[in-house]
């Protein structure tokens, strides 16, 4: 999975705790009925003003070539936005809003609920989120949203105090049982992986660096490129 990382021409700065290896294809199981290999699955969160397509367009070159591994399912956000907006997408969502007068950030707990039912019976093997998306990724597997998830992989995205305050709030309130990991503890040990770039006009790179450093395990590099997901190595 983090072979699509290796798109950042040069890593800047990274934490003093990079992730433990992610599973690679050689591990993936064999269909029993076909015995063909069963593609890892890949949960794919688009940033705010896009949508799954939108998302799946953008990093299309990487996308044809991830499609050979593993399934990826990119969601559409909950929340509509407006058709005219700054990037001129078709049909723009959010995972949430931000309160301007406030500066509070709301809707989250019903992100989290949304992802959880629309996932509902299946499993993943991990999250790769965009922007807002790659904010929501993050929280997701701290909170144990999504089941089966061992890695999370981010670009160009923000951290949102809020986010991880939903996510350890939803990992607290999950009934487990005596003998298992706390559940908050085993997302925030999950290996992170967190771009950011350096000419990015939208997301700074302080602010990726904090999500780094706030979401657990996480792993920073810096790209040349600004608000995108870079894929050119994938």
């Amino acid at each position: 999975l983090l072979a699509i990382n290796s798109s950042s021409p040069r890593i800047d700065r990274k934490s003093s705790s990079p992730p433990t290896p992610t599973p690679t294809p050689t591990t993936i199981p064999q269909n029993v009925d076909t015995m063909e290999p069963t593609k890892m699955r890949i949960l794919c969160l688009h940033g705010k003003f896009q949508n799954g397509s939108a998302f799946a367009n953008k990093i299309g070159g990487a996308k044809r070539k991830l499609s050979r591994v593993y399934d990826l399912h990119f969601l559409d956000g909950p929340i509509p936005l407006e058709d005219e907006n700054e990037y001129n997408s078709n049909n723009p969502k959010a995972w949430w809003l931000k309160d301007e007068e406030t500066g509070k950030h709301i809707n989250i707990e019903e992100a989290f609920e949304y992802v959880k039912e629309i996932t509902s019976g299946q499993t993943y093997d991990a999250i790769l989120g965009f922007s807002q998306g790659g904010t929501l990724a993050t929280g997701l597997a701290i909170g144990g949203v999504v089941p089966g998830v061992r890695a999370v992989v981010t670009a160009g995205s923000p951290f949102v105090q809020d986010v991880l305050d939903v996510a350890k709030h939803v990992a607290d309130a999950t009934p487990m049982d005596d003998n298992e990991m706390n559940l908050y503890q085993k997302g925030f040990n999950m290996p992170k992986f967190h771009m950011a770039g350096e000419t990015d006009q939208l997301i700074s790179v302080d602010s990726t660096k904090l999500l780094c450093e706030n979401g657990g395990n996480g792993q920073f590099v810096v790209h040349e490129k600004g608000h995108l997901f870079p894929t050119r190595a994938a």
